[in-house]
């Protein structure tokens, strides 16, 4: 009899997160990008776009969705990074980062290495991760050059900055995620069991991680996996919605999934973009790039 009220107690926890639930977010605004919007960031009122297809940076207004500024920086722009100077953006076939100044569009180049993966502004340095080369790049932004170059096996993509540490996934058939101190440069492997942790976001405090069908939740202090949620299809990347949830893409199957953070439970998915992919919040909205389509969605709940 030790077990009924266990059930009860979950029936009920159940009963009241069903009734908790926001409302679904609303399709706000549709903007044409052009084949293959990857990347997405936002900062100081825009939304900036890199365009696989055409190699362009896009920048988009926020407020009212309309595309500002374009400028080309080369085939194959995926991810981005916006500072208070500049606009940061890599080309994976390329192996390159691209510096465009804020103002003035003007583009520095520097190589970093094939597979230009992931790019993030911490801590007053540029990180990069090259996939093919099993790189994690420390850079100087206004020297533009490369400062340290980090190593833990092979093939580092997503990249964040959790719990004063940067945090780096890897893809294939790594099974950890990799913690460096950026004041002292030391470096620590968090083994997170037998899944492939690709991309890690820090939302609330904690480590959301996109894997092969699933995504954890890691304690960014201690590196202990505190959830994992079987999702199935290709969970992409994860960011914290204004509505107080973690939203998920599946860019498979052109979900967006949404988890109470606290309880690691999903309360429910909706449909978004074709091939819905990177997101990124801005106010009170959640910009979504569609990849295998041609356009970036803006949803609000």
């Amino acid at each position: 009899m030790r077990f009924v009220p266990l059930v009860v107690l979950a029936l009920v926890l159940t009963a009241v997160a069903v009734a908790g639930n926001p409302p679904d977010p609303v399709e706000t605004r549709v903007v044409s990008t052009g084949s293959g919007p990857c990347g997405v960031a936002a900062g100081a009122g825009s939304v900036w776009v890199g365009i696989y297809g055409s190699g362009t940076l896009l920048g988009i207004d926020d407020t009212r969705g309309r595309v500002e500024t374009r400028i080309p920086v080369g085939r194959w722009a995926c991810r981005v990074a916006v500072g208070p100077a500049a606009v940061w953006v890599t080309r994976d076939q390329a192996g390159e980062l691209v510096r465009v100044a804020r103002g003035t569009g003007r583009l520095r180049r520097l190589r970093v290495g094939g597979g230009a993966f992931d790019v993030l502004l911490a801590s007053g340095s540029v990180w990069v991760t090259s996939y093919d080369t099993g790189a994690i790049s420390k850079i100087d932004p206004a020297r533009l050059r490369i400062t340290r170059v980090f190593k833990d096996g092979a093939n580092p993509a997503g990249l964040t900055h959790c719990n004063g540490r940067i945090w780096v996934g890897h893809g294939r058939s790594a099974t950890w995620l990799t913690e460096i101190d950026p004041g002292t440069n030391a470096i620590r492997r968090v083994d997170v069991g037998t899944t492939t942790p690709g991309w890690p976001r820090c939302v609330q405090g904690d480590l959301w991680v996109t894997a092969p069908g699933a995504v954890l939740k890691v304690d960014a202090a201690t590196g202990k996996v505190l959830a994992r949620l079987h999702l199935g299809g290709t969970p992409a990347e994860a960011a914290g919605g204004p509505d107080g949830l973690v939203w998920v893409t599946d860019k498979e199957r052109s979900l967006v999934y949404r988890i109470y953070g606290a309880q690691a439970t999903v309360t429910d998915s909706f449909s978004a973009g074709p091939g819905a992919y990177s997101l990124a919040r801005a106010g009170e909205a959640v910009w979504i790039t569609s990849f295998a389509g041609a356009d970036i969605r803006r949803y609000s709940p």
